[in-house]
């Protein structure tokens, strides 16, 4: 996941995708906590409040903190039927328009999030749930996520772009093909 071609910059942004991957475990650290809450409350007849909204704000915000190293560090599944059977050259290309076109969409992800999260802040929008929680806030931290994996996918597009290397996405010659059994 190490980058060369950005240096110093290349590296903080690695460090930021895994700082992201480490808010995301601890964010289903408390998502565990919340179920469990719900489930005990039940068990035990109190109420829970808003348990079962929260539990799914925290879900969506571990979910999208944790794309960036997940796409960084090869996690993603990735079908490559049609490139197993071209040039090198032209899988290169094909490659080079895809991580473009996923750059692309990702970073309209990224705006349109922001801007929902934004919208919702200044018209005041709140849940429907028991706790009538503001819905700008469970939407921060998933628009942080999209921006971050944005910025990851247009990291990988000119790393490859223009230092000619592998994308990250694809695994090590070495895990190519290993068998696990």
């Amino acid at each position: 996941m190490r980058s060369r071609l950005f240096g110093p910059l290349g590296a903080a942004l690695d460090r930021v995708y895994v700082i992201g991957a480490w808010l995301a475990g601890l964010l289903l650290i408390g998502m565990l906590g919340l179920v469990l809450y719900n489930v005990l409350s039940r068990i035990f007849a109190f109420h829970a409040g808003g348990a079962t909204d929260v539990a799914g704000y925290v879900m969506a915000a571990s979910s999208f903190l944790a794309l960036a190293y997940t796409f960084r560090s090869h996690g993603h599944i990735r079908v490559s039927l049609l490139l197993q059977h071209v040039s090198a050259s032209l899988r290169r290309t094909m490659e080079l328009w895809c991580l473009g076109a996923m750059s692309a969409i990702t970073g309209y992800l990224a705006f349109y999030m922001a801007r929902l999260a934004y919208d919702n802040w200044v018209w005041g929008e709140r849940s429907q749930g028991v706790d009538a929680t503001p819905l700008w806030i469970p939407q921060v931290p998933v628009t942080l996520g999209a921006i971050v994996f944005a910025v990851a996918v247009l990291h990988t597009f000119l790393e490859v772009a223009f230092s000619g290397t592998r994308p990250t996405f694809e695994a090590p010659a070495d895990m190519a093909g290993s068998d696990p059994a």
